[in-house]
């Protein structure tokens, strides 16, 4: 019974941990209630709207999530079985969007003259295709678009679609979560053994 409690307690403590972690994947992945994500858009509705993709100096900052890689490491992996397909798929989002952003970072910053070249034309007209480098503004789109995507992306691996079948995947089996039950015998060989130890007891005080 204490290692049936040990293990429910383990997993419950392991779900709060990957759900801490999609509230930190959520601002990523469009994650509130109605949000549409990156839907499809001609590059020129793009530019008007996302005006910060022409500015090649923007910081990007990532974030860790340590449980959610984890997860097919964890001592209850096997308890995990219904979820750990989706959040790995979700790992795989993740873990792909940020290599691309590092490879977009080291080409933005590998060319120092060219950087500093734009930045003056940025400063003046900041969401000008004629000011930024093309290369930028198409890597921007397929960060964005592709590996973030939308409601109507056909990639199923985008961060969109990912976060919400790995959040969906995790709120049924919370819902579907109980304490493993005894086995059958259990309660018999309980009450043998109480009769077998009041028999002892009885026994030994008339001796």
């Amino acid at each position: 019974m204490a290692s049936r409690q040990q293990t429910y307690e383990g997993i419950l403590n392991l779900t709060e941990g990957l759900e801490a972690e999609l509230a930190l994947v959520s601002e990523w992945a469009a994650g509130d209630d109605g949000n549409k994500g990156y839907l499809s858009k001609t590059r020129a509705q793009l530019a008007l709207e996302h005006t910060d993709w022409f500015n090649q100096s923007r910081a990007v900052f990532k974030f860790s999530t340590p449980t959610l890689s984890n997860l097919t490491n964890s001592p209850y992996a096997k308890s995990l079985t219904p979820i750990v397909l989706p959040f790995v798929m979700l790992n795989h989002s993740i873990r792909r969007l940020f290599d691309n952003i590092e490879r977009y970072q080291a080409f933005v910053f590998g060319d120092i003259a060219m950087y500093q070249s734009v930045l003056p034309k940025f400063a003046v007209n900041p969401a000008s295709s004629s000011t930024m480098p093309t290369n930028i503004v198409m890597m921007n789109e397929a960060i964005h678009q592709g590996l973030i995507g939308g409601a109507d992306s056909a990639d199923e691996v985008c961060l969109y679609k990912a976060f919400r079948t790995a959040r969906q995947a995790l709120q049924e089996f919370k819902e579907g979560l109980k304490r493993e039950p005894l086995p059958c015998w259990f309660p018999l060989l309980h009450r043998s053994c109480g009769a077998g130890l009041g028999w002892l007891l009885a026994t030994d005080e008339m001796v």
